[in-house]
């Protein structure tokens, strides 16, 4: 794949539903239904030619689904639709859309008992519409817990029919297309969610304050109003998860699956845990004691994760209960000579792509913990053939095993390909298509694999744009194999990043759909200045292409080398990001402003001057960043730009331009060592 810079732009709307399969069809659906019919003046609303049914014992994800469909047809017509129970229908309503598992859906012959975990059935059937689900009974907003096919069924018939489009939390992002009549349909699928989980972590708790500096974060009120948007348009893009996958069964152990585990099994077992090269067993750094890897050929360990495994699963009779034996957050490090006899020949290293050096340090050791899954599932496969087992693929191990290794579909595999510098977005065609080998390696290993990379973590508050790189990767693996995502974290630099963002919840539900096709979505929501928002980020995807090895290098040379790329960005803004790159950019943005209009009432144009706090954000963060990295600066230049900063953050947090919270905690992490970084904090909390 080659990385594009200036690409030809689809204009079309994507009306292809991306389905697993779709059942076969029943009776031919009746013609689309009559929602909202012409006022018999111009300057009156229509009327309203339906209502929204639920059923009399609905579950809340249908009430919220009712709402949601209510309230985005209000917004499109300007008509509110009633919504009512079935039990309180009045026999004169000729038109109806039935929610949920209604009666009527069981007479029009819908069984919602039969449907997959997730799955919705949108049948037209005699002037109704049926958007029906077997919904679970949690809360509509919790992404782990409730299975929610209603819901989405709302929100394909939302996207389908009227064009809605979310583009960022919060009403500014919601983009609904105005029209004074509506007509539905005529549908006859069912439709089941492509990946069996779809996670983008939300980075964000509204009920704590971040780990950050407090001062640089959001305020309560804010934080907690940001989390709750965030976590609605995550919602609209169909993040949750289906029954049946490792995230909403029951485990014995985590992501990283080790840590406690030397304080206390350390003493009576050593033999269990890496032996470094000096000899002892154990952290190679005492004062970290959860850096460190397993001996995971040691088959005593495998025996005693089975034994912790069977006494769960005994507190849980009759449920499923998988085992995570993921490493924990570190490189596999034992070289004891069985582990290394696991690892056999060392790579072939020749055509590595260069400052991937990380990926097999201080061994290449994928073909060990491949033989360790191996060796864990069989063992509890003893008492219960269809428990799975969870790993991720990170570090020195996210390679693909040799071929003669074999796995099943019972081992799941988390894909984390990791490096310190390089291989972030946008990285050289060479990293690109290296790293898709690898995940094709473990996808022909006959293990389930899901997506769970770092990648959106990068980038601070700064523009860096590179969504077509991203979509050809993410495609590619939802063409080989995909089971699902997990994606660590969401940053919400929604002013600075928005293509990015769009296209990373909406891929999930259109992962076969061309990517300008995606993002013409997200640029037709500016109206008239649509063209000119297209050329004010292709300007940051070239910049950000044109940049990329400059940012490895900028990165692996700051600090000696001993940097975080993501969580230490900070560090090395203002020398990725010029503050003459700005006044282009600037320029572009001045002039979709005048093609948005000057109407303070203009969504058009509210939404480009959204873009324009993203933009003066990031250019007030270069500022900051320059004097807080400059040896040179005194305290008190210090304290004035760092002023600047938190008062700027304070007049725009309501906004919602950018995740707050996540930004201090990069911020804190890069400064923290700054001299008078934290005094100026604190004086200006105390002024």
């Amino acid at each position: 794949m080659t990385i594009r810079s200036n690409h030809g732009v689809v204009r079309c709307l994507i009306l292809a539903v991306c389905i697993l399969g779709v059942w076969p069809a029943h009776a031919a659906a009746s013609a689309a239904i009559p929602v909202v019919t012409l006022a018999p003046k111009p300057q009156e609303l229509g009327h309203a030619a339906a209502l929204i049914v639920i059923p009399a014992d609905a579950q809340p994800i249908a009430e919220y689904a009712a709402s949601e469909l209510a309230r985005h047809i209000e917004l499109a017509t300007g008509v509110a639709l009633p919504v009512l129970k079935e039990s309180s229908i009045p026999e004169t309503a000729r038109h109806r859309i039935y929610l949920g598992g209604t009666q009527a859906a069981v007479r029009a012959g819908i069984d919602v008992k039969a449907l997959p975990s997730e799955a919705f059935v949108l049948r037209t059937v005699d002037g109704n519409l049926f958007i029906a689900a077997q919904d679970g009974p949690g809360q509509p907003l919790d992404m782990d817990n409730t299975f929610s096919g209603t819901l989405w069924g709302v929100y394909e018939v939302l996207e389908r029919g009227l064009g809605v489009r979310w583009l960022w939390p919060g009403d500014l992002g919601v983009y609904v297309p105005k029209t004074r009549t509506l007509a539905l349909g005529p549908y006859d699928e069912v439709i089941t969610p492509r990946f069996v989980h779809r996670i983008l972590r939300p980075s964000i708790n509204p009920k704590h304050p971040p780990n950050g500096d407090l001062r640089l974060a959001f305020i309560e009120e804010e934080r907690e109003r940001y989390a709750h948007e965030q976590t609605v348009f995550l919602r609209r893009h169909r993040m949750g998860n289906s029954a049946n996958t490792y995230f909403v069964e029951r485990t014995a152990g985590s992501g990283h699956s080790f840590e406690g585990w030397w304080e206390k099994y350390g003493q009576d077992h050593p033999d269990w845990f890496q032996l470094n090269p000096d000899g002892h067993r154990g952290p190679a750094d005492p004062s970290k004691p959860k850096k460190h890897s397993m001996c995971v050929s040691n088959p005593e360990l495998h025996e005693k994760l089975v034994e912790l495994w069977k006494e769960e699963r005994a507190k849980h009779p009759g449920g499923p209960l998988n085992i995570g034996i993921g490493e924990n957050d570190t490189s596999g490090a034992c070289c004891c000579p069985n582990c290394l006899a696991w690892d056999g020949p060392p790579p072939d290293l020749n055509g590595l792509p260069p400052g991937l050096e990380r990926s097999y340090t201080p061994t290449q050791a994928s073909n060990r913990y491949a033989r360790f899954l191996k060796a864990v599932q069989s063992l509890a496969a003893e008492t219960d053939p269809g428990v799975k087992v969870h790993f991720y693929a990170f570090e020195n191990y996210f390679w693909a095993p040799s071929q003669d290794i074999t796995l099943n579909k019972n081992i799941v595999i988390g894909f984390v390909p990791w490096f310190r510098w390089a291989g972030w977005f946008p990285r050289t065609n060479e990293e690109h298509e290296w790293i898709k080998q690898q995940w094709l390696g473990w996808q022909r290993s006959g293990a389930s694999v899901y997506y769970r990379p770092n990648w959106f973590l990068d980038g601070w508050s700064m523009p860096h744009i590179y969504p077509h790189q991203f979509a050809d990767a993410f495609q590619f693996y939802a063409k080989n194999g995909m089971i699902g995502t997990d994606f660590d974290s969401l940053m919400g630099q929604w002013a600075a990043q928005g293509p990015n963002l769009y296209l990373l919840a909406r891929i999930h539900v259109r992962p076969d759909a061309p990517v300008d096709a995606l993002l013409d979505e997200f640029y037709s929501a500016f109206g008239p200045a649509e063209d000119t928002v297209r050329e004010y980020f292709q300007y940051w995807e070239d910049y950000s292409i044109k940049n990329r090895e400059k940012a490895a290098d900028s990165i692996k040379t700051r600090r000696e080398g001993k940097f975080r790329r993501y969580a230490m960005y900070a560090l090395v803004a203002e020398e990725l990001y010029p503050q003459e790159v700005f006044e282009p950019a600037r320029e572009i943005l001045d002039r979709a402003a005048a093609a948005a209009g000057t109407s303070p009432d203009s969504e058009y144009a509210q939404r480009v001057a959204f873009l324009r706090e993203g933009l003066n954000h990031a250019r007030l963060c270069v500022e900051t960043a320059k004097a807080m990295n400059d040896p040179r600066a005194d305290a008190a230049a210090r304290s004035a730009v760092l002023h600047r900063l938190i008062d700027y953050r304070r007049n725009v947090g309501a906004q919602g331009i950018a995740n707050l919270d996540r930004l201090s905690v990069i911020e804190l992490e890069s400064w923290k060592d700054v001299p008078g970084f934290a005094e100026s904090a604190t004086a200006h909390e105390n002024k």
